[in-house]
């Protein structure tokens, strides 16, 4: 039986890699590990670390004759935006025969349909079947992540940048039917159900813990006024935001503004830069931590 691990990472489709690899050092501080271009993928990409998430932004490749244009056809619908969630799993072959039995289709790097066991090193869901698209991979899939070497530490980003990162608190999914996404995400992908919570009128959300150390958000808009509720429209269900756990939430504001951004309240204890800001995905700051969270 397959086992889903780590947040690998998640994919952030943009439309020059040039200017947002420059702001993710400038307000992150990160640490890229990769920066190429993938002929098969038919993208141009960065794989960084703040701590201990992983983002993978990434543009269209600007080649003649691209051959993989998946990545294209994506900016070309949404354009910039939160593209998919990767998670590590032990048994490629297991997760994704487990998926077909579910009647869900997968795809590979090229695009190409999976036909179960065949894949051995990563599978891609459709986003119209599973809440947004996501990714299955086996550790060492084309990179060495750093945060798996001996020397790793996310002691920088908690303790000595403004920003005060302790980690991810949630990734939060836009969904159209919160019972639905909860049994997909519960039953399919044996995630452990952990708080339910209403916001004032704009969402109902679902927080549910995923493999060994994520929680996703299940965001059912209320309100049509709502970020949640307009990217829904605009979008359909996906990948909505990050929101990272922040030590101090009054000194990374005051850093994000230094930095000549404009982060907004976001409930009780949070604030969020919104897609006008970070390159077409939200990125929210939060001091609490969620009720029953198991890391």
């Amino acid at each position: 039986m397959f086992k889903i691990g780590k947040l690998f990472h998640l994919t952030h489709v943009v439309s020059d890699l040039t200017p947002v690899d420059r702001w993710y050092d400038e307000v992150f501080a990160c640490t890229r590990y990769y920066h190429g271009f993938a002929k098969a993928a038919g993208r141009d990409a960065s794989l960084l670390a703040i701590g201990d998430v992983i983002m993978e932004p990434m543009s269209p490749a600007n080649v003649p004759n691209l051959r993989n244009q998946s990545v294209k056809r994506f900016h070309d619908r949404f354009g910039q935006h939160l593209h998919s969630m990767a998670f590590y799993v032990d048994d490629v072959p297991g997760i994704s025969t487990h998926l077909a039995a579910q009647k869900l289709r997968m795809w590979d790097v090229v695009g190409r349909p999976v036909t179960p066991p065949n894949e051995k090193f990563a599978v891609w869901t459709h986003p119209k079947e599973t809440h947004g698209q996501l990714e299955f991979a086996v550790v060492g899939t084309n990179t060495i992540d750093p945060r798996l070497q001996p020397a790793w530490s996310n002691q920088f980003w908690r303790e000595h940048h403004p920003l005060g990162i302790e980690g991810a608190s949630h990734i939060s999914v836009v969904v159209g039917d919160l019972p639905t996404a909860k049994r997909f995400y519960c039953e399919v992908l044996g995630a452990k159900p952990i708080h339910e919570e209403e916001l004032d009128g704009r969402k109902r959300s679902a927080y549910v813990a995923v493999g060994e150390d994520t929680v996703v958000e299940l965001a059912q808009p209320l309100s049509a006024t709502g970020r949640e509720a307009q990217d829904l429209e605009r979008n359909g269900e996906g990948i909505h935001a990050l929101t990272f756990k922040t030590r101090n939430l009054a000194r990374a504001a005051e850093f994000l503004k230094s930095k000549q951004l404009r982060p907004e309240p976001d409930g009780a204890a949070a604030i969020a830069l919104g897609p006008e800001q970070a390159f077409g995905m939200v990125i929210g700051f939060t001091e609490r931590r969620l009720p029953n969270d198991p890391r």
